[in-house]
């Protein structure tokens, strides 16, 4: 796999150029059309980016405080063996992940480095592949998701075709929680049997521990007046205080499922870490660090913003799915919802995002075919996240963070891509066949 992955820049501008091509081709827009349509949503993530830039820094700062580090190594001495350290990585990757996506790309990585620091018997390289492929699998159910969360909103914008869904007709359904769990001991089995031998290990170097998650030490040193006001606790609380009272009236107004709106775990994590850190000052060296994990990020989320301009800019999108819905009957309809999902996400890796634009087409389409609209959120959400483990992009906040390159895992996340394929696109046959949805 090291010979054949390129960089993450150059998959992401690879995409960009074959969503040009097929746009010019397999639509009426002309070439410079598209080019403008590419412009249009170029700049259109910078929000969202935003966003996942600050989870991923601030959730660096909370597992740099020291209470957090003891912690953290303390949970990583519990495996005996080898095995069971890769086991336990895959179990806190997923269980964290079915919170919070978001929370889980920067905890899996964080228990990765301190794991490969405690024991050098487990191959560091595998065990970050583990914790980003346990947490796409777990992701997948999260009550965090996109869309199980937009449809269970009053108000949303397709209320009055699909009406309310409750999270226990979508993420909490026997189809979805049979898909989750089944891809998940299928992942644990993938381990059990592919787990590197000791004489194939290659450990965390001891060098690069304290570069990955170095401690962050108060200057008790000086007696200057900018010493005194650095080392403060006064600024901690202020921030704690402010933060807190924000968050806690988010979520009693709007209730508990609003912590897991972006901007509001934002709010947890920044006043979290402030509040674990001795002063403000560590806090923002901690940060400062973290932000130096972000820079692909930062980069390619524009260019996936481009290629959502040309799918939905030329219609492209809106083609793939209506050619999709034409071919479909009730029993396959949940499948190809997925697999076409699927699809898109390889191009436009948005969280979800895409859904606004595809579900005023798949919705009406199931209703035609006497689908259940639940079933279709299911479809689209198990879709949404199931090719994240071909596309690299949600996995650059982990390997910032773990100071690895995409070709360093991507080999074993591939063998996870091929396994949740087979299971949830069987499922996905199955349960409607059955008539289970």
């Amino acid at each position: 796999m090291e010979k054949y992955m390129p960089h993450s820049f150059v998959f992401a501008i690879t995409l960009t150029i074959i969503a040009y091509i097929v746009g010019v081709l397999a639509t009426s827009t002309g070439p410079f059309d598209v080019v403008m349509e590419w412009n249009s949503e170029f700049w259109g993530f910078l929000g969202f980016a935003m966003q996942l830039t600050i989870i991923i820094v601030t959730g660096y700062g909370i597992a740099t405080a020291p209470v957090v580090r003891n912690g953290i190594n303390r949970l990583v001495r519990i495996p005996n063996t080898a095995f069971q350290a890769y086991i336990s990585i895959a179990i806190f990757a997923f269980l964290v992940n079915l919170v919070h996506w978001g929370l889980g790309l920067v905890a899996g990585a964080l228990y990765a480095i301190f794991l490969g620091k405690e024991r050098d018997d487990v191959d560091f390289g595998y065990i970050v592949a583990i914790a980003y492929s346990a947490g796409v699998v777990g992701a997948g159910g999260s009550i965090s998701q996109t869309a199980p969360l937009l449809v269970n909103t009053p108000g949303h914008f397709m209320e009055d075709q699909i009406g309310l869904i409750p999270l226990s007709e979508t993420i909490f359904s026997p189809f979805h929680l049979v898909m989750i769990w089944s891809t998940f001991l299928v992942l644990l089995v993938i381990v059990y049997f592919t787990y590197p031998t000791q004489e194939n290990t290659e450990p965390l170097p001891d060098e690069k521990v304290d570069d990955l998650v170095p401690e962050y030490q108060s200057d008790l040193g000086s007696s200057t007046l900018a010493s005194r006001l650095n080392n403060s606790r006064i600024f901690n609380i202020s921030i704690v205080l402010l933060g807190g009272t924000v968050s806690a009236s988010l979520i009693i107004s709007e209730g508990p499922f609003q912590m897991l709106e972006l901007n509001t775990m934002n709010m947890i994590f920044l006043t979290m870490g402030i509040a674990l850190h001795g002063n403000v000052v560590t806090y923002a060296s901690a940060v400062t660090d973290g932000a130096e994990r972000c820079g692909q990020v930062i980069l390619q989320f524009p260019f996936y913003g481009g290629i959502q301009g040309i799918l939905i800019g030329t219609g492209l999108a809106g083609i793939l799915i209506d050619s999709v819905a034409s071919i479909s009957s009730a029993e396959t309809f949940p499948f190809l919802v997925w697999l076409m999902t699927g699809i898109i996400n390889v191009f436009v890796p948005s969280g979800g995002g895409q859904y606004i634009v595809t579900a005023e087409i798949i919705h009406p389409a199931a209703e035609s075919l006497g689908v259940p609209h639940p079933a279709i959120v299911t479809a689209y959400t198990v879709g949404d996240v199931w090719t994240n483990l071909l596309n690299p992009f949600w996995a650059l906040p982990v390997l910032g963070i773990a100071g690895l390159k995409v070709r360093d895992v991507w080999g074993y996340v591939i063998m996870v891509l091929i396994a949740y394929g087979v299971i949830v696109g069987g499922l996905a046959l199955l349960f409607p066949v059955l008539g289970l949805i």
